[in-house]
Order: C-alpha cells, then sequence, then structure tokens
C-alpha cells in the first residue's frame, strides 16, 4: 500500500496592515527594546535616552521594530553610530524567519511564503510576519517559541564580539 502526502492547504491572503497575535507576540522578543537593553549598559542615563529614542523613533504604528528602518544603517561611508551594531544584531532575521515560516514546504508555495514573509518583517516587524506565517499555516504547528528562541540566539550570536566601549564610543562619535 503507498500513502501519498496531501499537499498542505495554505490560507494565503494578502496582510496588508497587521496588528501581532498576542499569542504569538508573547514569544517573539522585540529586537528594538533587546538591542536598547543590550546597548545601554554601561551608559550615562542621558546616552541611554539617545539610543532608546533613536530606535524607538523607527518602530512601526504596530509598535514593533521593522528592519527596514535600517536600511541605510552601515553602508559604505554612513557614520558607525550605536544602529549599525542593532543592523549587524539583526543581520540574519530574515533567513531565520523564512526558514521557520516554510518548514516542510517546497516550491513556489514556499517561495510566496519566504516572500511575504520577509516584507513583513522589513515593513511591520517580526511578530507581525510570525502572525501571518501562523495564519497562512493553520495546520501545521509552527512554533512561536521556537522562532522567539532562534532569535536571541543569533542576536546575541552576533553582538558577542561588540564591546562595551565600542558602543560607548560609537555613541560619542555620534554625537559630534
Amino acid at each position: 500500500m503507498v500513502l501519498f502526502d496531501s499537499p498542505e492547504e495554505l490560507h494565503l491572503f494578502d496582510p496588508g496592515a497587521l496588528t501581532p497575535a498576542p499569542h504569538v507576540a508573547e514569544h517573539i522578543p522585540d529586537a528594538g527594546a533587546f538591542f536598547v537593553d543590550w546597548a545601554t549598559r554601561g551608559l550615562a542615563a542621558d546616552r541611554a535616552r539617545e539610543i532608546e529614542s533613536a530606535v524607538n523613533g523607527r518602530r512601526n504604528q504596530n509598535g514593533w521594530f521593522p528592519l527596514e528602518s535600517l536600511d541605510s544603517i552601515g553602508r559604505k561611508g554612513f557614520w558607525r553610530g550605536p544602529l549599525t551594531y542593532l543592523a549587524r544584531m539583526t543581520a540574519d532575521d530574515a533567513r531565520i524567519l523564512q526558514e521557520w515560516a516554510t518548514d516542510g514546504l517546497g516550491g513556489d508555495q514556499s517561495n510566496r511564503i519566504e516572500a511575504t514573509v520577509d516584507h513583513l518583517l522589513h515593513q511591520q516587524g517580526h511578530a507581525a510576519a510570525a502572525t501571518w506565517a501562523v495564519a497562512v499555516r493553520p495546520r501545521t504547528y509552527l512554533d512561536a517559541e521556537v522562532l522567539g528562541d532562534r532569535l536571541l540566539a543569533a542576536w546575541e550570536y552576533n553582538l558577542g564580539s561588540i564591546r562595551a566601549k565600542d558602543v560607548a564610543k560609537s555613541v560619542r562619535r555620534w554625537n559630534r
């Protein structure tokens, strides 16, 4: 007897402006808050507020940190302020989110989900992209906690070689 896998039924929809689902968002770390906590350790209060203000000023209306707000950071000739480290921290996020969202899929289904998840990540943030993926694949158990753990591990790894004095120096240069 031969059993055939039936293709997964996807509930694709145009995401528009998404409000992250609470059951997803509770497991997804906020990139901006994580970075502010990391970058402001040991900084004077006024310097810490500057970083927090710069990060929060780039948030989406849904309150999450979209990666498109970092598009101009770290390009050749651009200043190496503290947000350069945020761009470095989130460098692997699109790949991590796409792999998580398309686990077990192939072909056109996978490509469409990858493209939409990437678009949402850059426009509306991590939780909105994860919310959409969970809604599109209701019969697949996409574990938001696993995604959150993967993101945190990547952020910690990507920031691992940066010293506190590097951040402090970048804030001083930023204020010139």
